[in-house]
C-alpha cells in the first residue's frame, strides 16, 4: 500500500492517544451529569441553559504517548491539539492544549451557540514540526466526541428514518426514478431516510407485520428484510466513503452517522488493519479507482451488518415449518 504522508507517524505499539471530555460548563454554570456521557462519548447541550446559552466551554484532557526516539523520526515541538468540525456550518476550528503531566495533555474547548448547529464532532489530534515543517499531523484519537446542540439526552444513535410512500405520486418527483424499486435510500442531510415503495404491491405491509403471518410469508419477509438491509449497509458506507476528506496527506474521519458507518463496517471490510489504516486504504482505493476487490469486500461486510446469514437460516426454518403443517 502506498503511504499517504511522506513522513512517520505514530505507531501502534507506541501507544494509544485518547480523548475525554472531563467536565462541561455553560455560561459559567456546570452542566448536569446526566447531559454528558462518557461512555457515548457525548455532549448534549439543548437542556442546557434552557437552550438559550451563549457560549460552552468543555474541559478536556488527551493522552499521548511518550516516544524516547522522537528526535530520529525527525519529530520536535510535538503538540496535541483539539479539532471542532461542524458540517452543517462548514466550521473548523482548533484549540492548543497543554501539557499537564508526562503524557497527560488538557485544557478548555470554546464554543460559541451562535456558530454551531445541529451536532459537531470533537478530535484530537497530535502534531509536532517534522523535517523543518511545521503543524504535521502524526497522530489522532481513535474515538471522536459529539456534541449535540439538538439533544435532550447524551446519545450517539442516529436511527435512519422510514418514509412509506407512493413512488409514481405525481407531487414525488424527487422518486419518480425509481419508481419500479421496492426501496431507496436518501442520505443527504444529518439522518439519511429510507423511502419504501407503496406502488409496489404487499412490501411496505410485508416489511412492517408483525404478526398473523403464515410460515411462507414469515419466511419471506425474513429475506426481504436481509436484502433491504444489505442494500442499505452497501448506501450508507459508499456515501460515507465519499465523506471523507483528506487534510495534509492524513483522511479525517467524517462524523455523525457516517462516522458510525464506517466504524461499524471497516473492521469487516478490512478485517487485519486497524480502522486509521482501513480508513487511509479506502482513501487511496476510492482516489485510484480500484474498487473491484473493494466491493466484493463491501458486500461480505454488508451481509454480516444486516445478518443474512442468520435470516436465509430462519427462513429456511419457516419454510420447513410450513410443510410439516
Amino acid at each position: 500500500m502506498k503511504q499517504l504522508v511522506p513522513y512517520p507517524t505514530l505507531r501502534r505499539t507506541d501507544g494509544e492517544v485518547t480523548l475525554e471530555v472531563r467536565e462541561a460548563r455553560v455560561d459559567q454554570e456546570q452542566l448536569p451529569l446526566d447531559l454528558m456521557d462518557r461512555g457515548e462519548r457525548v455532549v448534549a447541550l439543548h437542556r442546557a441553559g434552557f437552550a438559550d446559552w451563549d457560549v460552552a466551554r468543555l474541559s478536556v484532557r488527551m493522552r499521548v504517548p511518550e516516544v524516547t526516539d522522537a528526535e530520529s523520526r525527525g519529530w520536535s515541538d510535538i503538540n496535541a491539539v483539539v479539532v471542532i468540525s461542524n458540517r452543517n456550518t462548514n466550521t473548523r476550528s482548533m484549540t492548543r492544549l497543554f501539557r499537564e503531566s508526562g503524557d497527560v495533555w488538557a485544557g478548555d474547548v470554546r464554543l460559541v451557540h451562535d456558530e454551531h448547529r445541529s451536532r459537531m464532532e470533537l478530535s484530537g489530534m497530535v502534531v509536532a514540526s517534522v523535517g523543518g515543517v511545521a503543524g504535521r499531523v502524526i497522530g489522532a484519537a481513535g474515538e471522536c466526541w459529539t456534541v449535540d446542540l439538538d439533544a435532550d439526552t447524551p446519545s450517539r444513535e442516529q436511527d435512519i428514518r422510514t418514509v412509506e410512500v407512493d413512488f409514481t405520486d405525481p407531487e414525488q418527483t424527487h422518486l419518480h426514478d425509481f419508481r419500479q424499486d421496492e426501496w431507496t435510500l436518501d442520505c443527504l442531510g444529518e439522518t439519511p431516510t429510507l423511502y419504501i415503495n407503496t406502488a409496489v404491491e404487499g412490501v411496505a405491509r410485508l416489511l412492517r407485520a408483525s404478526s398473523e403471518l403464515t410460515p411462507a410469508e414469515a419466511a419471506l419477509q425474513k429475506v426481504v428484510g436481509a436484502k433491504l438491509g444489505t442494500d442499505m449497509w452497501i448506501t450508507l458506507f459508499n456515501t460515507a466513503s465519499y465523506g471523507v476528506v483528506v487534510e495534509d496527506g492524513e483522511p479525517q474521519w467524517p462524523g455523525g452517522w457516517m462516522d458510525a458507518v464506517l466504524k461499524n463496517m471497516l473492521p469487516d471490510v478490512y478485517p487485519d488493519r486497524s480502522p486509521d489504516d482501513a480508513l487511509r486504504d479506502l482513501v487511496e482505493r476510492r482516489g485510484e479507482g480500484d474498487g473491484a476487490e473493494l466491493h466484493a469486500r463491501v458486500l461480505h461486510a454488508a451481509g454480516r451488518q444486516a445478518k443474512v446469514a442468520r435470516a436465509f437460516g430462519q427462513a429456511l426454518r419457516e419454510v420447513k415449518k410450513g410443510r410439516n403443517q
